[in-house]
């Protein structure tokens, strides 16, 4: 199995999730490439200040203050790398010293990416960035594009699922990997990951549960492929909900859920 991954520089839980697979499947792994944008990459007239202070609601002070000292922490260890004093602390760093190549691209879906995919001739190509992958892209690996979702499809497709799942305080979630198509989250399911939802967790307790168990439904999933399984979980477009960025008033409402319930 000839496996390439497209992420982004999250230090916060991707990079975490990605080198777990990178420690499982480190000699099946061809190549690693990091786009331009993060998780602060919205759709076009969408308020970067809005989503952090919506962020803020949502995640409530102590955590947000943890996750943007991390990402701070991260930026400086980037400039101490830079002059030498530290390893790389990248996802990039991290696999280059197992000796997968590394690409740091504009955008997966430029030509010239594409063409060096293409010769290198993935059998899967899993993607963790914030990329909207094209058609071109989705068919050069000879199995499929993969994608881990942050809920059960084929509800909750879309963005920030943790937080709608506790908004709508729903009793179940998990994790789903499956193939990316053209749809949003609309592809056949390969592996899903349940568990319940208590009335007190909320949206930091979901996400952390999550990457908890993502790792290891994204190799189940590898492994499955790689032992000649082709037959998916139906993705149902009938039974599919959708869920938008949240906007202020939206984690304005959770909040005083969280504080009054």
């Amino acid at each position: 199995m000839r496996i390439f991954i497209i992420t982004m520089d999250d230090p916060v839980q991707t990079k975490q999730f990605i080198a777990r697979i990178i420690d499982a499947k480190q000699e099946q792994i061809i190549g690693l490439a990091v786009p331009n944008g993060d998780r602060l990459t919205l759709s076009k007239g969408k308020s970067k200040y809005a989503y952090l202070v919506s962020l803020l609601l949502i995640m409530g002070l102590p955590a947000f203050v943890k996750n943007a000292g991390i990402s701070v922490f991260h930026k400086i260890k980037k400039q101490l790398h830079k002059v030498g004093l530290i390893q790389d602390p990248t996802i990039m760093g991290y696999a280059s010293r197992r000796g997968i190549p590394v690409h740091r691209i504009k955008t997966p879906n430029g030509k010239a990416f594409r063409a060096m995919l293409s010769e290198l001739k993935p059998d899967i190509i899993i993607n963790q960035s914030q990329s909207i992958i094209k058609k071109d892209l989705l068919d050069i690996p000879s199995i499929g594009v993969l994608n881990r979702h942050n809920a059960l499809l084929p509800k909750n497709r879309g963005r920030l699922t943790p937080f709608w799942v506790a908004f709508k305080k729903e009793k179940e979630t998990g994790v789903s990997i499956h193939f990316v198509e053209e749809g949003i989250d609309s592809g056949d399911i390969l592996v899903q990951e349940k568990y319940s939802v208590s009335p007190k967790d909320g949206f930091n307790q979901i996400v952390k549960r999550n990457y908890e168990i993502a790792p290891q439904a994204m190799i189940k999933a590898i492994d499955l492929l790689e032992s000649g399984q082709r037959e998916f979980i139906d993705n149902n477009d009938d039974e599919a909900t959708y869920n938008t960025t949240p906007e202020l008033k939206e984690a304005w409402a959770y909040r005083k859920q969280r504080i009054f319930g």
